[in-house]
């Protein structure tokens, strides 16, 4: 038995030992052509691997942007730096290693972790290392068709231009002689012997061929970039090995479909583009001034067409320590600045993008639409729809989206609560035990998971996911009384609305494990949550509390608290009409409202009278009368 997703690197040591990596996360040691070791710990596809001098070490590079180093099949080392994926590796003579990534950097590590020499060879992606025939020097290729030829000390030889788009892999050859292979499907061998050199007439050809890559590059943009997908596109399922070229704010992007997510393997280079302001070192579309105090000079903020303004405001925002309050102002500024429509922060989609970030974002699954396709009842007071016994859970974003957003806050934390780099480690073992349910989380992991419940409530919310992660692969590792303390300490209308919406979702998974426990507790439980509906940013707000009103009314309870139980579906219901006008806003919540009624008024057909028959009658015959789809007729007297 081998790998289940495709193999990306193998490295071949002596005695028949031979090392693959894959894009199913792991490394598998091979002996005499058998698995003998299956090494887990990386969070996204191994992209290379590498025997180290010494029985029993390896080591393997990933896009999870770090190297580990395992001794006789277990983890030993974890190494960090790089900011992207580490795509090569290569063992040196003297024992230490090299790395390169889609950072566009070379990093020398020695064994203790310790980083050397930090090289940055271009503004290009880095795909492999390779050491040159004399041991002394080494060879890197990367996209845009670059060969990098390296001395000794770190310095550039020369750059070797291929026809290619992407120079995959390199090797060197026993007489000095460099091979290198790249994305047209051709293999090159470059030369310092002028008795290998190759016919005049193909090197000529070969140089008028680059010099054709080099204008096409000026004319990407007949790609039409309006006629590519932007970033949501990323948010369907692919198939396996499927590309896809994305439009974000001007920048072709070129991502992979790969175990189960989009890749990103490259970027589509245009122009120079001569209209653009540069900020920090960064080109932009926008750079305006922004006043945050009197008396002192205002601070600079760059801006792309496409770019989603909250997101953008929101890491000004945390780029310089600004208080939260000013979200708005700021997103609304750029937006009257840089001549975009108003664009909201969220919209009730079927899934949902983390407004903190732009592009280190990570997606969870959002179910909240896909059940939104009823068909016609079955007649006047029957529906398919209710009563309905089965309460609904929230899905859970992928683990490796959670690491990259965990390493990313970490950083921007203060001192006292941020992770050391074993506190790290631990946080991975748990995304691995939550993946395998093979473990519960050892009482070391459910410190650091209680140290991380401390960062500040803006960036606390992946942390919440974790717990949520770690509740639905093992419900009684926390106590009923644990999880109701992390949502009422998260879900406040005083804390950032990702924040509280987060804790809502955790809210809506316990009442799915702790039905009796929820019920009791009912008044206590949601009082405080329907204050969030208060946001700003009320869409998915809504969405989590109607998941949960809904989840209560699915449940067997007396009279007294299922009346209190429709008075907040009433309560939801006015909110609707009232805070979004715009039936597309509204389509999935209000739906789920009247089925909970339903459910409501078939266990308790007295309670009919108290159903707000203003709101169900507008519901009904405004939005759900006029497409057949959408229709669930209630045994409710709408016209009283």
């Amino acid at each position: 038995m081998g790998h289940t997703d495709g193999i990306t690197c193998l490295s071949a040591g002596m005695f028949g030992t031979l090392l693959s990596g894959s894009a199913d996360k792991t490394v598998r040691v091979w002996l005499d052509l058998k698995s003998s070791a299956v090494l887990k710990g990386h969070q996204a596809p191994v992209w290379d691997v590498a025997i180290y001098p010494g029985e029993g070490l390896y080591l393997s590079a990933s896009g999870d942007k770090t190297i580990r180093l395992w001794d006789n099949g277990e983890e030993r080392r974890v190494y960090r730096g790089h900011t992207d994926a580490v795509r090569g590796l290569v063992v040196l003579p003297d024992n230490t290693f090299l790395s390169c990534s889609n950072d566009c950097s070379v990093k020398q590590w020695d064994i203790t972790g310790t980083c050397l020499h930090t090289l940055t060879l271009s503004s290009s992606f880095l795909y492999s290392l390779s050491i040159r025939e004399n041991g002394v020097g080494f060879v890197s290729t990367g996209e845009n068709g670059n060969v990098f030829v390296m001395d000794g000390t770190g310095t550039t030889e020369q750059v070797i231009q291929i026809p290619a788009v992407s120079v995959w892999c390199s090797a060197s050859l026993p007489d000095g002689d460099i091979i290198v292979g790249s994305s047209d499907g051709l293999a090159r061998i470059f030369s310092q012997d002028s008795l290998s050199f190759a016919p005049m007439a193909d090197r000529e050809l070969m140089t008028e061929q680059v010099a054709a890559q080099k204008h096409s590059k000026q004319v990407v943009g007949d790609l039409q970039l309006d006629k590519l997908q932007g970033p949501e596109g990323l948010h369907r399922t692919g198939s396996e090995g499927q590309t896809l070229m994305i439009n974000n704010g001007g920048t072709v992007e070129l991502y992979k479909f790969s175990s189960g997510s989009w890749q990103k393997v490259g970027v589509v280079q245009d122009a120079y583009d001569k209209d653009k302001h540069e900020l920090d070192g960064q080109r932009f579309d926008h750079v305006i001034d922004v006043d945050v105090e009197d008396g002192k000079p205002p601070l600079k903020l760059g801006v792309n067409k496409g770019d989603d303004p909250w997101v953008v405001a929101q890491n000004f925002i945390g780029k310089h320590s600004l208080p939260q309050a000013y979200l708005s102002d700021i997103a609304n500024y750029i937006i009257q600045n840089t001549g975009q429509t108003d664009k909201q922060p969220m919209s009730l989609s079927a899934e949902y993008a983390d407004p903190f970030t732009g592009g280190g974002r990570y997606i969870p699954d959002e179910a909240a639409t896909s059940d939104c396709n009823p068909e016609p009842t079955l007649g006047k007071g029957v529906s398919r729809y209710y009563p309905q016994h089965n309460v609904s859970q929230e899905k859970v974003p992928e683990a490796t989206k959670l690491i990259m957003k965990f390493e990313e806050f970490n950083e921007m934390i203060n001192a006292n609560t941020n992770l050391s780099e074993s506190e790290l480690d631990h946080v991975y073992k748990i995304t691995e035990k939550v993946r395998d349910k093979t473990e519960k989380p050892s009482i070391d992991d459910t410190a650091v998971i209680q140290k991380m419940l401390l960062w500040d409530k803006s960036y606390i919310f992946p942390v919440i996911d974790l717990v949520r992660s770690i509740n639905n692969s093992f419900e009684d590792h926390f106590t009923f009384s644990e999880k109701l303390k992390i949502v009422q300490d998260n879900a406040s209308l005083s804390h950032p609305e990702p924040c509280s919406r987060v804790a809502l979702r955790f809210m809506v998974d316990i009442t799915c494990q702790h039905t009796q426990q929820c019920l009791d507790q009912y008044h206590t439980i949601i009082t405080p949550l329907l204050e969030c509906l208060k946001y700003d940013n009320k869409k998915f707000i809504a969405t989590s509390v109607t998941r949960l009103l809904h989840n209560m009314a699915c449940l067997p309870s007396d009279i007294a608290r299922t009346r209190l139980i429709l008075s907040h579906i009433n309560q939801l219901l006015e909110y609707l009409l009232k805070e979004l006008p715009q039936e597309k806003d509204r389509k999935w919540i209000s739906f789920q409202c009247l089925v909970a009624i339903g459910n409501i008024i078939t266990r308790y057909p007295e309670l009919i009278s108290e159903v707000n028959k203003v709101c169900v009658q507008r519901l009904t015959t405004a939005e759900l009368e006029k497409r057949k789809k959408y229709r669930l007729r209630l045994c409710v007297d709408t016209t009283a």
